[in-house]
């Protein structure tokens, strides 16, 4: 009996040595990692550590690539209020079509992302503003009436494309220029959410919800995140 509690006893004394010794390692990897980072830092110029460090404390710093595209999209949103532009499905001249295809990305699985920006090129201003009446000779049909739809919507849109062709364009650009590393240089995604309200800003447009806000500021994650329903912001 003395024996068994003997060995039970070392048993227990290993135990927690060992529990000190992970912990002892996992405490010693941690620092070797804020070591490196911090000697990473210091090799960066005055201004990128700034630039670094402002982009650390925005408020859409930690969101996701999905909750960032939405949040691009409901600035689009209120642009198109403000303008008095219909959205609403099945209206003529709504702007619905286009807005529907920008709120697939945060439910959209990864591997159909680069169909998505296939799709959304055929109706971004910078391509259907610059090309003829017919578009781009390549198009298929489909691509060719969707084409046709969104150069109406710009022309009757007229001057006030000033402001809808760049809130059109972000977030598409957001999502092109950051599928395949969203969690590096995280400042430059961010860059793009500020145009956004630079542009609202001076014209005289409210910033999206503050429910809204908050809602998308709990998309929280390093790269694309979970899908959500993106809609339920609109």
């Amino acid at each position: 009996m003395k024996d068994l509690a003997a060995k039970l006893g070392a048993i227990f004394v290993f135990g927690i040595a060992f529990a000190v010794m992970l912990a002892g390692v996992g405490a010693g990897f941690w620092l070797l990692v804020k070591l490196v980072s911090a000697l990473g830092r210091l090799r960066l110029s005055p201004e990128e550590r700034e630039r670094q460090a402002a982009a650390a404390r925005h408020p859409f710093a930690r969101v996701s690539l999905r909750g960032k595209e939405a949040w691009l999209v409901c600035c689009l949103e209120q642009a198109l209020i403000a303008c008095g532009l219909d959205a609403e499905e099945d209206e003529p001249g709504s702007w619905h079509p286009i807005l529907a295809l920008l709120w697939e990305f945060p439910e959209l699985p990864e591997e159909e992302m680069e169909d998505w920006l296939d799709r959304t090129a055929d109706i971004l201003p910078s391509t259907v503003l610059f090309c003829g009446p017919g578009g781009p000779g390549e198009l298929s049909q489909g691509e060719r009436e969707r084409f046709a739809a969104a150069s109406a919507l710009y022309s009757q849109a007229g001057a006030k494309m000033a402001l809808l062709g760049p809130l059109a364009e972000l977030p598409v650009r957001l999502v092109r220029e950051n599928r395949e590393a969203p969690r590096f240089r995280p400042e430059l995604a961010l860059a793009l959410l500020d145009e956004a309200g630079e542009l609202l800003e001076s014209y005289g447009v409210p910033q999206p919800p503050a429910d809204v806000r908050d809602f998308l500021l709990g998309r929280r994650s390093p790269g694309m995140g979970e899908r959500f329903v993106g809609r339920q912001c609109s």
